[in-house]
């Protein structure tokens, strides 16, 4: 796994040994960010179920000014903190060491709000639709948010009240959503 682009373009990113863990392949996060363009310059970015960190590394590589990484695996937390400590981004990352729901919690009681949203939870659980749930009820989005999920095939994320989804791609079994919110509730 590598850096695709921006300032940091080459750099090999660390993943786990021997974990369960799915890191977003880089023909996928290639596609994602050609997808995105330049729609997230300048932008606070938040990349739940962070894993080693591809997607919002990526993110600051291309100019984000600001990514905060949510793990619950204390097992990818090494991985994930080494990564933002080799590409040399520690002023523009915070790790919260946590589950997504709590997370959300501690972001919104700081009074944070992102406009890029990463969302890549372990397949099959439901996580995807659960966590879409929380943040459309939760502060940290804005009307102009984008969330990214990836999922699989078989999480039906079709009719999710309060997003609108603008564009879905299949890169094999993972599926790619784009999600506005279709209204901001707080």
């Amino acid at each position: 796994m590598r850096v695709i682009s921006g300032n940091l373009k080459g750099k090999k990113l660390f993943s786990p040994k021997g974990l369960s863990l799915r890191p977003t392949s880089d023909r996928v996060r290639e596609a994602i960010f050609d997808i995105l363009q330049d729609q997230f310059q300048g932008d606070n970015v938040l990349d739940l179920f962070a894993g080693t960190g591809a997607l919002g590394i990526e993110a600051l590589s291309r100019g984000a000014k600001r990514a905060v990484f949510v793990e619950g695996s204390t097992r990818s937390l090494g991985v994930l903190r080494r990564n933002i400590e080799e590409c040399r981004l520690k002023k523009q990352a915070e790790v919260l060491g946590r589950k997504a729901q709590a997370a959300i919690k501690i972001l919104e009681a700081r009074g944070e709000s992102f406009e890029l949203i990463f969302l890549d939870p372990p397949y099959g659980q439901g996580l995807a639709r659960e966590v879409l749930e929380a943040l459309s009820r939760s502060s940290l989005i804005t009307p102009d948010t984008l969330v990214v999920a990836e999922h699989s095939l078989s999480e039906g994320l079709d009719s999710l009240p309060s997003w609108q989804r603008i564009d879905r791609r299949k890169y094999g079994r993972t599926l790619v959503s784009f999600f506005r919110p279709e209204k901001v509730f707080h």
